[in-house]
């Protein structure tokens, strides 16, 4: 204040003097109705800092999903929404099927329900079957069953036991790779492993057999068949379900494409008793020998003949019949041995995989008992599941 007078002092006629006024106030910009007040607009060649105001006044809530306006539709979804909750209500023995799914009850299951699921609901909700509308299946939903309910949950906490081995993880990460482990990690989420598809023929539960120690299904092994077969051209791969198949129903005939009469050579899988996997190869030329192959096989190459099974020739010589002109193989049948596979593992369909790569590899050398496989079970099952997300799922075209 003091050199402030002194600076007037200095001026000569100067009289009273005062502070400038103060600048009128900006005006402030019109806001549109329903959003929050914000600073106007910088000149383009201004740089400013981001507005989070502004931002955060465009944000809403999202739409709910519009409802159906088919009535039927609607009403069916009326009544499996009532049928819901009223299994959701205790029960007069005491029991609630939300707390008790497998408490043997008839006509109580797990029903994956699509319209519940997508409000935020449990994807698998507990309900009374019988009260079920008839559209239900065609609609997406699926009723699972005590068993299914069962191998669902094992195969899933095997799959975890597996995965989160401290002495195999390191190793696992490496064998499927970083795609591989980022796409299992976003699926084993889902509850109903059965309805989760990797591709139509493949689905979750599949995978999950590979990536455990559990009996592998039918699907891993049909998948694969028709990998090696849009590798190795010169060979068919017969349908692993195939041989139970015409035990089951006894057949007399085979009704099947006759393309396996232009290759060169033939991979059969076969199912003994739906619990154990062999393969059956052989030249397609009439009258070729057929050699069999068990990886469980012992020591004693006469003890292993006496177990092929006693139709094997008479199943494939139906295969013969399918041809034009029908032709005839050799009916003794060449057992081939080869290395044993690990013990309690369960590793018999994923050997029938690698034996039906070692012989399209090269058959000449198979047939004379020179047989590259390898069986270690870490190896076997990471690598199969690598193989087959890489060809159904990141690579379809390879």
């Amino acid at each position: 204040m003091e050199a402030h007078k002194l600076a007037l002092k200095g001026k000569r006629g100067a009289g009273k003097t005062s502070l400038p006024p103060p600048p009128p106030p900006a005006k402030k910009p019109k806001v549109a109705a329903g959003l929050s007040k914000s600073k106007s607009l910088p000149h383009p060649g201004k740089r400013s800092a981001p507005n989070t105001t502004a931002l955060t006044a465009l944000s809403f809530t999202p739409r709910k999903a519009p409802a159906t306006r088919d009535p039927i539709l609607r009403a069916e979804q009326r009544m499996l929404q009532e049928a819901i909750h009223a299994s959701l209500k205790p029960q007069e023995d005491g029991l609630s099927p939300t707390k008790t799914p497998h408490d043997g009850r008839p006509g109580i299951a797990l029903v994956y329900n699509p319209i519940l699921n997508s409000k935020g609901h449990d994807s698998l909700t507990p309900i009374d079957v019988d009260k079920l509308p008839a559209s239900v299946h065609s609609d997406g939903y699926s009723v699972l069953g005590p068993e299914e309910l069962s191998a669902i949950k094992s195969t899933l906490d095997a799959h975890l036991r597996f995965m989160r081995s401290k002495a195999q993880a390191p190793i696992i990460a490496h064998l499927l790779g970083r795609d591989n482990l980022m796409l299992i990690d976003s699926l084993v989420t889902q509850r109903n492993i059965r309805e989760c598809e990797i591709n139509q023929n493949f689905r979750l539960y599949d995978l999950l057999t590979m990536l455990s120690y559990r009996f592998t299904t039918d699907a891993v092994l049909t998948c694969y068949m028709h990998y090696l077969s849009s590798v190795y051209p010169n060979v068919h791969f017969m349908n692993p379900v195939l041989f139970k198949y015409v035990e089951d129903f006894e057949r007399t005939d085979l009704s099947i494409e006759r393309d396996w009469m232009l290759c060169d050579y033939l991979v059969w899988p076969l199912n003994l008793g739906n619990w154990h996997w062999v393969v059956a190869v052989m030249k397609t030329a009439p009258g070729s020998t057929v050699y069999y192959c068990d990886s469980m096989n012992g020591d004693d190459k006469e003890e292993q003949k006496a177990a092929v099974p006693a139709n094997l020739v008479k199943v494939i010589n139906l295969l013969g019949d399918s041809s034009n002109p029908p032709r005839t193989f050799n009916p003794e049948v060449e057992v081939l041995m080869v290395p044993r596979q690990h013990k309690k593992n369960n590793d018999c369909g994923l050997c029938v995989n690698e034996l039906a790569r070692a012989f399209a590899h090269d058959p000449e050398t198979f047939f004379q008992g020179e047989i590259n496989v390898n069986f270690e079970s870490l190896s076997l099952r990471c690598s199969q599941a690598s193989t087959l997300l890489k060809w159904l799922h990141h690579d379809c075209c390879m």
